[in-house]
């Protein structure tokens, strides 16, 4: 077949060769088909003879009559909530289908395998495109996805193409999985993963994720084996060996190698509770190869490890809010599996309560997980427990101190060589103490640590407790694959600042490792700084602060809030400020007490352990109350509310705690553009000294100052301005609705050519990102009007173009709409079509005076863009119906689009021609009119008109016409029809049999049978 520029040939059959070489079986999609016995009907969506054959090849011991039921129960899953019935598939899959059987009188219960994951050569891989399923509650009606990828007759995976060369992206892709999700829910609740492609940009996610959650592959078998390199801004070309790849041909020679597909099924997909039904997870590439190479590092330790620098497995260090929790989940899933390990037992040790909790609270959901309390009931854990995982903080490792009496050492507990000690946030000083008494305690045992925060420049005591990095997942790696948003930082009040107070000291929250001196010592620090904190006059002007910058900056782009204060004291009597200003949020503290010994004024804001999480569900979801909480230690770590978008500081921190609490805001949320640090206490007065312990180049990575978001808005607003230099913009909300018509015409006029619509989308998307960041810093609000008029030229080039580019639609793919508030997104534009239908709804667009007023257009080059738009739009709907009437119209304004592109033509003469254009559809519409036949007749009595000396004359090929109608109305009803060989003779030799019966005696058996072919390939266009 010669190379062509389709989606079909160039990203579809790519992907096919690709998937081939890894070793899977091809077949068309219209051969899966329940005429040829492979599943039920066209709505079923299990190739049922496929699984059959396997899960009988898998479990020998299965009867026919067994792996009937078996095959039920995979087809059967009855649950009203989509993501539980994908849960319960996913049970079936991983963990085998239980069946309970008769075999004589003894009843049996045995465990189905549906798939092999020990033995992939056990299973069959098979790719098939254009998989035709039925719509799940309608009839005759079908969705066909452009690949499937099914094991042992399981759809396990649907990728949705674009072209490299059409001006729909990747984005596109996806959405078209949304829109045959909800026509075809049967497939996707089967769906582990979901790909999107345009052959440049490759994306992958479950059928659950929404867009913010796809994400790119790189790497073939690790995850620093791909070079990438940055040709422009998010443009990247990918490097492995020295050869250049795509990102589709590294997402398949990488997830779906079949050992890794199976693999990743089998270990890196997980469902989390989230109140009543589940939220499922799965890894992102750097997660899946973290897990393999620390899993073999972890082997090597604990099989051949002699001494304890051999049992040192590594530290993995990832940046906030990349999934570090979720990635230690599938470590210990896997190393719990190792049979050589023979029941290991995994130690998770982290320094804060609150921290051991969330954790715990992740992995809950395995039966063999614990968590100690005290240190005697750890002690008693590590000596008794087989196998399994405990949780513990590290104050539980700590040598106890009983006034003067001090225990020596740490107490021996096990010498057994298959635990393995997990350090949360692995860079702490504490974790020295820590690796000297469970050295004493357990002398056999393997380390390995955690961190999300940048190993601190003093800390290479961290390689030395626990090992050599297993893998970096840097901050600007995160921000490259849109894992994280970066976070930027805001003085506010800088009058009130009290860095003088604490920059130079040490601020950490009380903690439970801290002698009795210790503890003191920081109280009389906190007591003399929360004194300043109270000053009444402070305290209301940072609250009337906090309302005024928060509304202003929800009118811009939606999103909650969270503001972190020293004591539980500022954070109530902030409560009661914050509440009295008008306008103010919905609002709530978050704080631990007790009744019995808090204050009265701390009572409202307690909560038990239902009400705190009933309010924290709340608080994440981005529709519900509270907007805003106030919080001093709570939810600083380890809490995730993606919508959170903007935190106020008034309380000091330092180097990590800092750099995880202001973490909270870099997650990614649909198109939050980045997060927002506001700074009433100083901690960015001196970030030299507030994150001392972090190189500068780390530093400028954590936080950036909204000076540079500033600086460069400057900059691309000069640009996008320049645009329109001359133009008087400034005053355009005053405008009347004509007025304001004439000048967006006047300012799309500037843009015309394509070059510089671009230029002017590319330049307009990144101002409107960087003005979203600042706002509401009073440089935005003096542009905002500006900006609503850009987005009104913006809407226009889209709405007008006939040639999407693709280069824009790139661009408009990462612009920032499904935040932003309704108050700052632009007024539709007004064109001038829309002021003629306010005069004249009735009228028709091949009305002659209503294309005479094109002629009268003072901006010509507005003019041409909207009658093209509105001929071509013309056009399409036409030559869907009768290409063969339409096509030679259709032809020529391509090639007059074509012509008027490069300037081969002024826009004056596009107006001429295409209302000459217009005036030919127009007597092409009136001619079929006359002839009274129905689109499809007239389409097909077009085609016959044309051949010559066939027939007498015009009656008969009308009536020819109306009888392939009536004749093909039953089959085109088929499903796949043109694409089964057999429903094709069978039209075909009835077409035939109709010209016989009226053409017979004229021409050759060979014409008839040529006409007949003709007649069938428009059939296919007309009923497309």
């Amino acid at each position: 077949m010669p190379a062509q520029l389709t989606e079909d040939y160039m990203v579809e059959k790519a992907a096919i060769n690709w998937l081939k070489e890894l070793g899977y079986s091809y077949i068309h999609g219209s051969e899966l088909s329940p005429e040829r016995e492979e599943r039920e009907s066209y709505r079923h969506v299990v190739l049922k003879r496929r699984f059959v054959q396997a899960i009988k090849r898998i479990n020998p011991w299965l009867t026919d009559e067994l792996a009937e039921e078996v095959y039920k129960k995979i087809v059967e899953l009855e649950h009203p909530d989509f993501v539980v019935k994908g849960k319960i598939f996913y049970d079936f899959l991983t963990n085998g289908v239980k069946l309970t059987f008769k075999e004589g009188r003894e009843e049996k219960t045995k465990i189905v395998r549906v798939v092999d994951f020990e033995n992939p050569e056990n299973n069959e891989f098979l790719a098939a495109n254009q998989f035709t399923v039925e719509y799940q509650y309608e009839k005759d009606m079908h969705r066909r996805p452009d690949l499937v990828i099914f094991i042992n007759g399981l759809p396990l995976a649907v990728f949705e193409f674009k072209n490299f060369n059409a001006n729909e992206t990747a984005k596109d892709a996806f959405n078209d999985h949304k829109t045959k999700m909800k026509d075809i829910p049967q497939l996707y609740a089967y769906a582990q993963v979901l790909v999107a492609s345009d052959g440049f940009e490759t994306k992958y996610g479950s059928p659950t994720s929404d867009w913010d959650r796809f994400f790119v592959w790189e790497g073939i078998f690790s995850d620093d084996d791909v070079k990438v390199e940055e040709i422009e801004e998010r443009h990247f070309r990918y490097f492995f060996k020295g050869e250049e790849l795509t990102s589709l041909e590294i997402l398949l020679k990488g997830l779906f190698r079949r050992n890794h597909f199976l693999e990743f099924l089998e270990d890196f997909i997980f469902y989390e509770k989230s109140g009543e039904t589940y939220e499922k997870k799965i890894a992102i590439f750097h997660q899946f190869y973290t897990v393999r190479k620390a899993v073999e590092k972890t082997k090597r330790c604990v099989l051949e490890g002699k001494k304890p620098e051999e049992r040192r497995i590594g530290v993995v260090w990832h940046t906030q809010g990349t999934g570090k929790s979720i990635t230690m989940l599938f470590y210990a899933r896997k190393v719990l599996k190792i049979k050589e390990f023979e029941n290991p037992l995994l130690l998770f040790i982290t320094d804060r309560r609150n921290l051991d909790e969330q954790l715990y609270n992740l992995f809950s959901f395995m039966p063999i997980v614990k968590r100690a309390e005290s240190i005697k009931e750890l002690q008693e854990l590590i000596k008794t427990q087989a196998g399994g995982i405990i949780f513990a903080t590290i104050q539980k490792f700590t040598i106890q101190k009983f006034g003067k009496k001090k225990e020596e050492e740490y107490p021996f507990l096990t010498d057994r060589k298959n635990i393995i000690v997990v350090a949360d946030e692995a860079h702490r000083s504490q974790y020295r103490e820590l690796a000297r008494n469970l050295r004493r305690a357990i002398p056999n045992a393997s380390f390995m640590g955690f961190t999300a925060t940048p190993i601190e420049l003093q800390d290479r005591d961290t390689y030395l407790v626990f090992g050599e990095p297993i893998s970096v997942y840097s901050m600007d790696k995160a921000r490259r694959h849109r894992v994280v948003v970066p976070i930027y930082y805001e003085p506010r009040l800088p009058e009130l600042h009290l860095t003088n107070e604490f920059i130079d000291e040490e601020f950490e929250e009380i903690s439970e490792f801290m002698s009795p001196e210790e503890r003191e010592a920081l109280k009389k620090r906190l007591a003399r700084l929360e004194r300043l904190i109270l000053n009444p006059e402070r305290l209301s002007k940072i609250a009337k602060d906090i309302v005024e910058h928060f509304n202003k900056r929800c009118q811009e782009i939606e999103g909650k809030a969270m503001v972190v204060t020293i004591s539980r004291k500022v954070a109530v009597k902030l409560y009661e400020e914050i509440t009295k200003q008008p306008n103010a949020p919905s609002v709530a503290v978050v704080i631990s007490g007790s009744k019995s010994k808090d204050p009265e004024e701390f009572w409202q804001h307690l909560r038990n352990k239902k009400e705190l999480e009933e309010l924290l569900n709340n608080f994440k979801n981005p529709e519900r109350d509270p907007k805003m909480v106030i919080v001093v230690d709570m939810l600083l770590t380890g809490f995730d509310v993606p919508c959170l978008h903007t935190m106020y500081f008034d309380k000091p921190m330092k180097d990590h705690s800092l750099v995880q609490a202001i973490a909270r805001v870099n997650r990614v949320f649909k198109d939050k553009p980045g997060g927002l640090i506001v700074d009433y206490i100083g901690i960015a007065d001196d970030l030299r000294k507030s994150l001392s312990r972090y190189t500068i180049e780390t530093i400028r990575e954590v936080l950036t100052d909204i000076n540079e978001v500033l600086s460069l808005l400057k900059e691309k607003y000069d640009i996008v301005s320049s645009f329109f230099s001359g133009l008087d913009y400034k005053e355009w909300r005053k405008l009347p609705p004509e007025k304001l018509s004439k000048l967006t015409a006047e300012a799309y006029n500037r843009i015309a050519a394509e070059e510089k619509k671009k230029m002017f989308v590319k330049n307009f998307v990144a101002l409107k990102k960087l003005y979203l960041l600042a706002s509401p810093h009073p440089e935005t609000i003096a542009i905002k009007d500006d900006i609503r008029f850009f987005e009104m030229i913006k809407k226009m080039v889209v709405k007008y173009s006939t040639t999407r580019i693709k280069e824009i639609s790139r661009d408009l793919e990462y612009e920032i709409n499904q935040l932003i508030s309704r108050s700052i997104s632009a007024k539709k534009p007004i064109d001038i079509l829309e002021l003629l239908k306010k005069e004249k709804p009735e009228i028709s667009i091949l009305d002659e005076n209503f294309l005479a007023q094109f002629r009268e257009m003072k901006y010509k080059n507005y003019a041409a863009d909207l009658l093209l738009k509105i001929i071509n739009d013309e056009l399409r709907v036409r030559m869907k119906k009768n290409p063969f009437r339409y096509r030679s119209l259709y032809e020529m304004l391509k090639k007059l689009i074509e012509k008027y592109n490069v300037r081969l033509i002024t826009a004056a003469d596009v107006i001429e021609e295409l209302i000459e254009i217009a005036k030919k559809i127009k007597k092409k519409q009136e001619e079929g009119e006359e002839l009274d036949l129905t689109e499809e007749e007239l389409a097909f009595y077009d085609l016959l008109s044309s051949k010559e000396r066939v027939f007498e004359n015009y009656g008969e090929i009308k009536a020819v016409a109306k009888e392939i109608v009536k004749e093909l109305g039953y089959y085109v009803k088929l499903v796949d029809w043109n694409k089964k060989d057999y429903l094709e003779a069978k039209i075909k030799k009835a077409l035939k049999k109709i010209l016989i019966n009226t053409i017979d005696a004229r021409v050759s058996y060979e014409k008839i049978d040529e006409i007949a072919s003709e007649i069938l390939t428009h059939a296919e266009e007309v009923y497309a």
